[in-house]
């Protein structure tokens, strides 16, 4: 239901509930008979439809999906809320404040201006132990983000996809690599310097999406619903 309907309902609802004690009064300018009791039934049968509409309104959609902690389906959510392709502006704005919060180099976010394509599920260089769960490719830098909600990250996990992401700059002519790790919690792993953004800085970014827009409400929403993933 539309934000002006779900506005009038409250007010259709406000009105006829002060105007109770009037329809039980007894009318003398009018020829018309009014059975008030039979309008208050009416009415107050009206009641639980119309809250059930406003609140199927504000549910969120990515909690009504069924992602649960679901680390595959989440990660191709993600991917889809950043590609422009589908979710245009917002999409790109999101995506940006995402890299800008990791400490990647400022031109990452910049070259985001330009053409970019987010990969999910990426064998790099065509070896299946560098899958990484997104990859972002730009016109002057590849990102890949490495997804966790409840599982542990393996041995050199992070180093190896830093190694893999820096061979797949070097054979894509692309002057910056970076990998970034999004997790509830930090890495046990201090052998590497990938930064790390947790599920609520996240959704932090996504709050800052226009939520007059359908992609930026969507956005926003998702930002809702990952807020507390792994905790």
């Amino acid at each position: 239901m539309a934000r002006e309907e779900l506005d009038l309902s409250k007010r259709l609802e406000g009105f006829f509930s002060a105007a109770a004690d009037l329809w039980a009064a007894p009318q003398h300018s009018s020829s018309l008979t009014l059975d008030a009791d039979r309008l208050a039934l009416i009415f107050a049968g009206w009641r639980e439809p119309m809250a059930a509409s406003r609140a199927a309104a504000f549910t969120n959609p990515w909690e009504t999906a069924g992602l649960g902690s679901d680390e595959v389906r989440i990660s191709s959510v993600l991917a889809s809320l950043w590609d422009e392709r589908k979710y245009g502006d917002e999409a790109r704005a999101f995506l940006a404040r995402f890299l800008s919060s990791g400490e990647c180099v400022s031109d990452d976010a910049l070259s985001l201006i330009g053409n970019y394509r987010v990969q999910t599920e990426h064998c790099l260089n065509g070896a299946i132990k560098d899958r990484v769960d997104i990859t972002v490719e730009t016109k002057s830098a590849i990102i890949g983000i490495e997804v966790k909600i409840y599982a542990s990250e393996r041995d050199e996990q992070l180093p190896d996809y830093v190694s893999a992401i820096a061979r797949r700059a070097e054979l894509m002519r692309r002057k910056h690599a970076k990998v970034v790790f999004l997790s509830p919690y930090a890495s046990r792993n201090l052998n590497h310097t990938v930064p790390h953004i947790s599920w609520r800085k996240l959704a932090e970014c996504a709050a800052l999406a226009d939520a007059t827009t359908r992609s930026g409400r969507l956005i926003q929403q998702f930002g809702e619903f990952c807020r507390d993933l792994g905790r």
